[in-house]
């Protein structure tokens, strides 16, 4: 702040000379400065501001090492390089024991998911097997129940069988009937003895008795023994069918535990790859190397800390993931990076043409255009001042040469507008008093009027005068001795808890009142700013100051 103060009294006090100079009639009692004549003139509009050079184009190289890193080794800024030279090496000794650790988790995940496939394999077999067994059960059954159901079946077999034990019980019995009669024959003439008679004759009952087994054994096939048989073979072949089923749905419910095994073995090992890829990635990023031919230029952080400061980039700083640490600028040319006060932000736009003066080439300006002004204000400044809103602007060099660098301070005039002519008194003349502006005029005899005047755009050294003023009359550069401006009625009032009172008279248009870094204004009316962030004084709308 007391930088600030005495850069601010540099720029009256050259104010001051320099309206001396150019009076025609310089007011000047007893070697004294009164005041300053009000002139008619051309007045330049515009606005000036600090800011630093930075490359139009650079390549920036950041951090990719996940999480935070310390840096071991930085190249030194300024250093030429060309691509593949190492820039930054940053810690990767806890990269280098995860890589270790995620080896032998790899290898653990590998092993399982070898046993999880060979026990899935075993089980896949066991399934065809078990499959297999069950579909040539039920062929078997199929073939069985075919045979006995053919023409030429089991059934046709047995039956023909039987139909022909039938016939030749039949013919023996028809065979033992006549040797039986013609025994009875012979043995009623005496030729026969009676035990061949009876001989005869059992074998004639045998005969009859085999023929009715015979017919009862077809029977007994018909009615039963083929009823049987058919239902047997069917229920047969319904059983191997389900046991088919069953064999494939006990296949499937075995095979899922080991498919769910092996799924998850392999997930898994995918996983701990990854991890591996990922640790290896890490490890070759903790060497960032150049990827284009430049210079080397550390970055810049600004606002880092609550109380605006940071720390600069240097061996064994700790960055984060995706922070800048340098970048290598290209040939595409410089900007200024400045910060606008959203005071003078309407008088900034894109297009504006500029004049730069770098602190390191004294004595040379330099043209520029703003290229770029942000939507929004820079939240890194309100750390340091809640009330004050800088936005960030972009000015493009036209006519660089060599010995401008990126890094190098360097002055911003950004030109608004130009007033070919109009009435006009330094800033310094102009006082906000109870919420009207005022101008003291120097009278015959050392008397001091006070004068309301309408004052309308300004630079950093003058303001315009629309009414109040003649050409010719001296104002004072302060207000006189003994004199303190106040704050408006209204603002009085709230400060008393009263109501606010309305304002019989119109505020004259434009004020001195600068942007203040407290967030208010200077109560003598001089040009007070933060340290770069001067410029002409907000208007409110129909002209009436913008109070602070």
């Amino acid at each position: 702040m007391k930088r600030t103060w005495i850069w601010v009294a540099v720029v009256v006090a050259v104010a001051v000379v320099g309206w001396l100079s150019f009076g025609s009639s310089g007011t000047q009692v007893d070697g004294a400065v009164r005041g300053a004549k009000v002139r008619r003139g051309p007045l330049k509009v515009s606005v000036v501001q600090r800011g630093n050079l930075a490359a139009r184009d650079a390549n920036s190289v950041k951090s990719e090492v996940e999480g935070q890193s310390t840096i071991l080794w930085l190249i030194a800024e300024g250093t030429q390089v060309k691509p593949g030279d190492l820039l930054v090496e940053l810690d990767a000794s806890d990269l280098l024991d995860k890589k270790v650790a995620q080896e032998i988790a790899v290898q653990n995940a590998e092993a399982s998911f070898q046993k999880s496939k060979a026990q899935y394999d075993i089980q896949e077999s066991q399934n065809r097997s078990d499959i297999e067994a069950a579909e040539r059960k039920l062929t078997f059954a199929r073939i069985d129940k075919e045979k006995y159901e053919a023409a030429n079946g089991d059934y046709a077999q047995l039956q023909a069988a039987a139909e022909e034990k039938i016939k030749l019980a039949e013919g023996e019995l028809a065979k033992s009937k006549n040797t039986y009669d013609w025994s009875k024959q012979l043995a009623a003439k005496g030729f026969l003895t009676q035990s061949e008679l009876d001989r005869d004759e059992l074998d004639f009952q045998r005969a009859q008795v085999s023929l009715d087994q015979a017919r009862r054994t077809m029977q007994l096939l018909v009615d039963y023994d083929a009823p049987r048989k058919r239902a047997e073979l069917e229920a047969d072949l319904r059983e191997t069918q389900r046991g088919l089923d069953r064999a494939n749905l006990e296949a499937t419910s075995k095979i899922v535990d080991y498919q769910a095994a092996l799924a998850s073995s392999k997930s898994k090992l995918d996983l701990e790859k990854e991890k591996l890829v990922k640790y290896v990635d890490q490890l070759a990023k903790s060497k960032i190397k150049a990827t284009t031919a430049g210079m080397v230029v550390y970055a810049r952080v600004e606002g880092g800390g609550r109380m605006g400061g940071s720390e600069p980039i240097q061996e064994g700083s700790t960055v984060r993931e995706r922070q800048e640490i340098l970048s290598i600028p290209t040939t595409g040319g410089l900007i200024v990076e400045a910060s606008i006060h959203e005071s003078v932000l309407k008088q900034v736009t894109i297009g504006k043409a500029c004049n730069i003066q770098v602190d390191a080439l004294p004595g040379q300006v330099f043209s520029g255009r703003v290229q770029f002004v942000a939507l929004l204000p820079d939240k890194g400044s309100w750390w340091a001042n809640p009330n004050q809103r800088l936005y960030r602007t972009e000015i493009a060099v036209e006519n660089g040469n060599f010995e401008m660098r990126p890094g190098m301070s360097c002055s911003v005039e950004i030109l608004s507008d130009m007033v070919d002519e109009c009435l006009q008194v330094p800033v310094q003349s102009v006082v906000l008093h109870e919420g009207k502006t005022i101008a003291f005029v120097s009278g015959a005899q050392g008397a001091v009027d006070q004068r309301l005047v309408k004052v309308g755009r300004a630079s950093e050294t003058f303001v315009e005068v629309i009414d109040g003023l003649k050409e010719g009359e001296e104002v004072l550069l302060a207000p006189p001795a003994g004199f303190t401006p106040r704050g408006s009625a209204e603002s009085d009032s709230r400060s008393a808890g009263g109501p606010p009172r309305q304002q019989t008279s119109t505020p004259a248009q434009g004020t001195n009142q600068a942007p203040n870094p407290e967030g208010g204004a200077a109560p003598d009316g001089s040009r007070r700013g933060s340290r770069g962030t001067r410029g002409p004084r907000p208007q409110g709308e129909g002209g009436a100051p913008k109070q602070g």
